[in-house]
């Protein structure tokens, strides 16, 4: 039978029956176990699936109390009415464990009802877990079985919290994280005069960080608790996998958010204040999102939010570009062609190629033609070798630069020169790209282009050189060709120049002349009224 109705006169609650429940860990069923006689003060349903509910009592001996499950095969009683609050039972079959993660259950498989119900509670009983019971029951000559003042030091109290470590495993550390570093490797530019070898200032470099760190954790750490890591909660949970073979996480990083994993331990151990940074804040949200930390995703989130401006958003766009945020990506894209005109250029130059590229093609961009020529001029002359063909005619289409600033021009020129013959293509034909239109902006500043230049250069007196501030003709650095078409047509529009001088001149001569005539021809009338 798993439950029956007893008389009135076995309604006494067992005196220090919670403890009996818990005197050691095992299975209890029989005429020979202690059979205590305790109340129920509460139940509650708690979902097990989708056709199961399991039941959780808690049961008191007047005295003290703790929370019990109810077996699934007793569901029955607590769905018919029978188990109600303040019902008087006998606790016949029970059994006691501590699971694998040290959690401590106390379940009821049989059960007798008594008849009794005082319809309240009984006594004052005191809450108890389960750990705290089995360890402060009491012995009949009232004296625990543990005495801390007497049987242990002052310093048991005192040890420091389990932490994870790095290389050199600490105290009880049961699982280790690889974390492979990918590089990221930044392209040569060839047109800088202080670039190396990048190859050699890597392997070279005193501040290198370690490709591979291992971390030595704990797994109950990290997979129980509110600040638990999901990632880690249901991988433990797959011994099957090939982690357990060695009990270590293989976990390849990029180098932002490999510098910020220590964080992400130290937050799940300790609760410990991330330093958030424009920097790391993406890495982290990352990090928190990979392993399912959710209160860190909530704080990293809450950071960005606050953070977030235009002289963050060249940041921010590309770390959410490295980790692919998509909602940050488009944020930030939106706000630095609305105002990239306001942006410090060094710090657009810090952008990589597809990224400055798909700021200045976003159909929110805001910028004058002539400002916008002088941005990408800046951008490639820092990138150099990261600018091909294909990113500079995106950059520079007409319908985004229709008209080239005097200043950028020339060196824009030879920048579209040398794409082209890198790509093996010639555009002279063609009118709407950047190279016609350099040579156009050339040829109306023909004087600060070309002339300055030139007269400076020319010219014996080193005060005159000074003035006109030229220190080398650029233009002479261009292909041949391409030297003759800009002075070809810087003399013909010299020449128009000219010619509309000299119209102005011959109209002026002419005005001159007929206001002198009229000065000869004039008479000068006597005054009325004069005397003869």
């Amino acid at each position: 039978m798993e439950s029956k109705v007893l008389p009135l006169a076995t309604c006494a609650l067992t005196e220090g029956g919670i403890l009996q429940l818990i005197e050691s860990e095992g299975h209890f069923s029989g005429r020979h176990v202690k059979q205590p006689t305790l109340q129920i003060i509460n139940i509650r349903r708690v979902p097990a699936n989708a056709l199961t509910d399991v039941y959780w009592a808690v049961l008191s001996d007047s005295e003290n109390s703790i929370e019990v499950v109810i077996s699934t095969h007793l569901s029955h009683l607590v769905q018919s009415g029978q188990l109600v609050e303040h019902t008087i039972i006998k606790a016949k079959t029970y059994q006691y464990n501590i699971t694998d993660d040290n959690i401590h259950i106390v379940s009821i498989s049989e059960i007798d009802i008594l008849e009794c119900n005082p319809e309240e509670v009984i006594g004052n009983p005191v809450s108890v877990s389960v750990l705290d019971s089995a360890q402060k029951k009491d012995v009949k000559d009232g004296y625990s079985y543990f005495n801390d003042d007497d049987e242990w030091g002052e310093d048991s109290d005192k040890d420091e919290p389990l932490t994870w470590s790095l290389d050199e495993p600490s105290n009880f550390c049961d699982w280790t994280i690889e974390v492979t570093r990918v590089q990221s490797s930044s392209p040569k530019n060839p047109y800088n005069k202080h670039s190396r070898e990048h190859k050699g200032r890597e392997t070279n470099r005193a501040d290198s960080k370690p490709l591979v760190q291992h971390y030595h954790v704990h797994k109950a750490i990290l997979s129980v608790g509110p600040r638990r890591s999901e990632y880690f909660a249901t991988l433990f949970k797959q011994s099957h996998l090939s982690e357990f073979e060695n009990n270590t996480s293989h976990i390849i990083l990029e180098d932002s958010a490999a510098t910020s994993f220590p964080s992400i331990l130290n937050f799940i151990y300790n609760d410990k204040k991330v330093k958030f940074t424009s920097k790391n804040a993406t890495a982290i949200r990352h990090l928190a999102h990979y392993f399912g930390v959710r209160s860190l995703w909530k704080c990293a989130s809450a950071f960005i939010r606050g953070d977030f401006s235009l002289e963050t958003a060249a940041t921010y766009l590309t770390e959410s570009t490295l980790y692919h945020d998509e909602k940050l990506e488009h944020a930030s894209i939106d706000i630095l062609a609305e105002r990239i005109e306001e942006i410090n250029r060094r710090t657009l130059t810090k952008l990589p190629p597809s990224s400055f590229e798909r700021v200045v093609s976003s159909p929110k961009l805001k910028c004058r033609s002539k400002k916008l020529s002088d941005i990408v001029l800046k951008y490639c002359q820092t990138q150099g070798g990261a600018v091909d063909m294909s990113l500079l005619m995106k950059c520079t289409r007409c319908e985004v630069m229709p008209s080239v600033s005097r200043k950028a021009a020339l060196p824009l020129l030879k920048v579209a020169v040398a794409e082209e013959e890198k790509a093996g293509v010639n555009l002279s034909d063609t009118n709407n790209v950047l190279r016609a239109r350099c040579v156009e902006a050339c040829v109306e500043e023909w004087k600060e282009t070309l002339a300055k230049p030139l007269l400076a250069l020319e010219s014996r007196d080193k005060n005159i050189s000074r003035i006109l501030g030229a220190n080398s003709i650029e233009h002479r650095e261009l292909p041949l060709a391409i030297q003759v078409e800009l002075l070809e047509k810087s003399l013909c529009a010299a020449k128009v120049e000219l010619d509309d001088v000299k119209a102005e001149l011959l109209y002026r001569e002419e005005q001159v002349e007929g206001l002198l005539k009229q000065c000869k021809t004039h008479t000068v009338l006597p005054l009325s009224g004069a005397s003869v």
